[in-house]
């Protein structure tokens, strides 16, 4: 069966082991880095041995004795090392020897200079052989080293190194932990806060401070989602509040019409037409409700369909349908357009948007005309932006309440609006598909004699 780490002890083996690695790496390449230079060294001083050693004995006059060669050699020789001069038999003429055993390595006369590396008792000797002539003598001169001070150095680097790799290792264990901390400290505190959450609602946020780094970013990012998912719980949590308030009117109205009908319905014909009549229109305007609010359901939908956007509408041929359609439905008003558009200017809007936020302004206008029936529909492209108003000389709206029109279930003479049919959702309707686009929704008004909705909506690179 398999352990499973948490986060903080798998971060913790992967930083230790990272750094752990890291470490060996950098003194092998150390150690074998110092081993090369020490063996280089030695022999750069074996072969400087060598050149002084015959630069002397081309120096010595003709009929001179190798023998008086003895002294140089014992001050020119080392520690560790032997000097000899060797006839062609491998006899040896010239010996002179510091801590190194003169049979170690036998004597040989060499025909060629040669260099290389002599095993022997458990040491490895530096074994440099350069043939000479002296007078019409042919001799090699050999020089073996023993490079032990400079082996034990590397032996104790060796020692060294081991003991720094237990010392890393706990060390890296323990800034692991460390570096673990730090990096898992942002998340814990969006655990704590989460915690905090379940237990006491939507208000606890993580706290951020410096630096800022892709995990404070994270955390930022966790505010903001908690922020929108809690106004989202406020909304619904007033949404649910206001339909039930809303909703609660028509049903004890029909309830009491059901109940008339009960009592003396049966036998007054009158009071059954009546009371009937009033319950379907309850009924008809709970149906209108209804269907408003899945309207609102359905464009929280189209958010997420719109993706890169919809396509280009021409703009005028869309305006001009709806007021068509509303002058041919009620003649009794004059709906006068001053479309400043050209034919071919366009808005980055679906068509059924931009109709269903004309026709929820119009149908407004219409209901609150009063007695002055005329309505004045303007539109253009004014700083990139398609500008569209639709004014009416009715009742208008007192200016405390004209911020608070466009909140769902929001009338302004609730028993006129209930006579008129209207639900309040009307402009929120069309204030959300706005906001899909952009777009805002404002209003002006002058109460008792006018009121104007003016709409704009980014239209970019159109021409007018």
């Amino acid at each position: 069966m398999r352990t499973k780490l948490k986060l903080k002890w798998k971060l913790t083996l992967w930083g230790a082991f990272h750094l752990i690695l890291l470490f060996l790496f950098y003194n092998l390449i150390q150690f074998s880095v110092l081993q090369s230079w020490v063996h280089n060294h030695e022999k750069d001083i074996i072969r400087k041995n060598m050149e002084e050693v015959a630069a002397y004995l081309e120096m010595i006059e003709p009929g001179g004795k190798l023998a008086d060669s003895r002294d140089f050699l014992a001050v020119l020789n080392e520690r560790y090392q032997m000097i000899r001069i060797v006839d062609e038999s491998g006899t040896p003429v010239v010996s002179v020897s510091d801590q190194m055993p003169a049979n170690g390595v036998p004597a040989v006369y060499g025909t060629s200079e040669t260099l290389e590396s002599v095993a022997t008792e458990g040491n490895t000797l530096l074994l440099y052989r350069k043939p000479i002539r002296f007078g019409s003598a042919a001799l090699s001169v050999e020089i073996v080293r023993n490079p032990e001070n400079f082996e034990s150095l590397l032996h104790l680097i060796a020692s060294l190194l081991v003991v720094t790799a237990f010392v890393s290792i706990a060390l890296s264990l323990v800034g692991g932990r460390l570096l673990s901390y730090q990096l898992l400290s942002p998340i814990n505190e969006m655990i704590r806060t989460m915690k905090g959450i379940r237990e006491k609602g939507l208000k606890e946020r993580v706290q951020i401070g410096d630096p800022r780094d892709e995990l404070t970013e994270l955390s930022t990012m966790f505010n903001e989602l908690m922020d929108n998912l809690s106004q989202s719980f406020d909304q619904q949590q007033r949404f649910i509040e206001d339909a039930s308030h809303e909703l609660k009117t028509p049903l004890s109205i029909i309830h009491g019409h059901l109940s008339l009908i009960k009592r003396w319905g049966k036998d007054d014909p009158a009071v059954l037409e009546r009371s009937i009549q009033l319950s379907l229109n309850e009924t008809n305007r709970m149906i209108q409700m209804v269907s408003e609010l899945l309207v609102l359901t359905r464009i929280d939908e189209d958010a997420s369909a719109l993706g890169s956007g919809p396509e280009q509408i021409r703009v005028k041929p869309a305006i001009e349908e709806i007021v068509e359609n509303f002058q041919t439905v009620h003649r009794s008003f004059e709906i006068r357009a001053r479309l400043k558009l050209a034919e071919e200017a366009s808005l980055p809007i679906r068509k059924s948007h931009l109709q269903q936020i004309l026709i929820i302004v119009l149908d407004n206008a219409i209901k609150y005309a009063g007695d002055v029936k005329r309505i004045e529909v303007t539109a253009a492209i004014e700083d990139g932006q398609l500008y569209l108003a639709v004014k009416d000389y009715g009742t208008g709206i007192p200016a405390d309440e004209l911020p608070l029109v466009t909140n769902r279930f929001y009338r302004v003479d609730k028993s006129r609006s209930r006579k008129q049919g209207g639900n309040g959702l009307g402009l929120a309707i069309a204030r959300r598909l706005l906001d899909l686009y952009g777009g805002e929704l404002k209003l002006g008004s002058l109460y008792g004699e006018w009121t104007e909705v003016v709409i704009r909506i980014p239209a970019r690179g159109e021409q007018t």
